[in-house]
Order: structure tokens, then C-alpha cells, then sequence
């Protein structure tokens, strides 16, 4: 397992906390919701990008993004 699918797995394990974050309407947990918004998308960002300079593009990273 490469470094862009070990990405995309964090990922996927974030997806519950932002549900979560956003679900409870309160300033503080839209904040945080928001940060680990952004924290996924930089992820997904990197893996993309380090997936195409090193040609580590496999079946798992295309079905799961």
C-alpha cells in the first residue's frame, strides 16, 4: 500500500467527523468541521499530486476517488 492510498483511507475516515461536526449545529463544531473539511481536501490534493509525479496510480486510488 502506497503513500496516496494511506491518504485516501485518512480520507475516508474523516468523512464521519465532519458528518458529525456539521450535524451539531453549534459555532464551535462548524469551525472544526470545517478545518477537518479542509484537512481532507489538502489530502486529496496531495495525493493527486504525488499519485501523478511518481506514477502511483493503482485500481484502489481510482475506485476510491
Amino acid at each position: 500500500m502506497n503513500i496516496c492510498n494511506k491518504l485516501s483511507i485518512v480520507r475516508v475516515i474523516l468523512i464521519p467527523f465532519i458528518v458529525i461536526a456539521l450535524y451539531i449545529n453549534t459555532p464551535a463544531l462548524r469551525i472544526i468541521g470545517l478545518i477537518v473539511y479542509l484537512i481532507a481536501a489538502f489530502t486529496d490534493f496531495l495525493d493527486g499530486a504525488i499519485a501523478r509525479k511518481y506514477n502511483l496510480i493503482t485500481n484502489f486510488g481510482k475506485f476510491i476517488d
